[in-house]
């Protein structure tokens, strides 16, 4: 990104979104940085890496690995308030790790010391309704956090102690069904956890007091690979079981299960494979005479 590009930037967020943020003329030259700055606003620049599992995602044999992409967002918190967005510029050849760069609109509480909280791509965060690819993780599904310390501020520029790494909110799981033996696609298929901890939606602005229920997964079109990966907050202490049920390309309804060891719920962040799970129908008992009695009350 040029010089003039970015400067062009900052006064299109500023005119755009905060209109208490005016063109600054009368920087010194010893505290004036390398953008133009809006008047009463503040200028972030950050060193920023990920960790596995966040967007954008690219399957390399076993391992998911993790790269930025140019002008990504993250959205910067001050106890509990939203004082600005930054951008990220990928750098050079090694796209895992940025700079996050962009203007602070709202300064009050900006001092040494004071801890800052960035939200990758934003503050509310959905884990419903996924399409079972990456590439629909990386776009829709795909949260992480980290914290700054200011360090100083000089002039209009914030400098901060060292650089961040992001922590993912989430495992990626790839999960692959069979059927007598052979590889099985679903027409859709929804995940329910025995232990009850599974997040279906959470966030910095509710207080990170997540909503818990059944995740469905609904692919376009079946996988060449017959593999399906969901981005799943699971915050079981415990081991625990997934329950699938499964709607099949025949339309018929199938169950199957897979068991989560413990260790594999302890952090967020994981990419876990669990394929071969087996699908197979719901067993209905007929009545012991076989004759189908009449309810009662009948009207």
């Amino acid at each position: 990104m040029t010089r003039r590009t970015v400067i062009a930037a900052v006064f299109l967020m500023g005119a755009a979104l905060w209109t208490s943020c005016r063109k600054e003329d009368d920087l010194s030259k010893d505290d004036a940085p390398s953008v133009e700055v809006p008047e009463g606003c503040l200028w972030l620049s950050l060193q920023a890496s990920k960790g596995a599992d966040t967007k954008a995602l690219a399957l390399a044999g076993s391992t998911i690995n993790a790269y930025w992409v140019q002008d990504e967002p993250v959205k910067v918190f001050l106890e509990g308030t939203l004082i600005g967005t930054l951008s990220a510029t990928p750098n050079g050849t090694d796209n895992t790790k940025a700079t996050l760069s962009g203007t602070l609109t709202q300064t009050s509480g900006v001092v040494a010391d004071a801890v800052l909280t960035l939200l990758f791509p934003r503050e509310t965060w959905n884990y419903t309704a996924q399409a079972g690819t990456l590439d629909a993780i990386a776009a829709n599904f795909d949260y992480a956090v980290a914290t700054a310390t200011v360090k100083s501020v000089v002039g209009t520029t914030v400098q901060t102690e060292g650089s961040v790494t992001f922590r993912n909110q989430q495992s990626i799981y790839r999960f692959g069904f069979t059927k007598g033996g052979n590889a099985y696609d679903p027409k859709d298929f929804t995940i329910s956890a025995a232990g009850g901890k599974l997040v279906q939606s959470f966030g910095y602005s509710s207080g990170w007091a997540p909503a818990y229920g059944d995740i469905t997964v609904t692919p376009a079109s079946a996988p060449g690979d017959h593999l399906y990966y969901v981005s799943l907050r699971n915050e079981s202490t415990a081991a625990d079981t997934y329950n699938f049920q499964i709607t099949g390309s025949d339309d018929a309804l199938y169950f199957a299960t897979k068991s989560i060891a413990a260790d594999k719920l302890g952090e967020q962040g994981k990419f876990l494979s669990a394929t071969g799970i087996a699908v197979s129908q719901p067993a209905f008992s007929p009545a012991p005479s076989g004759v189908i009695e009449a309810p009662e009350n009948v009207l």
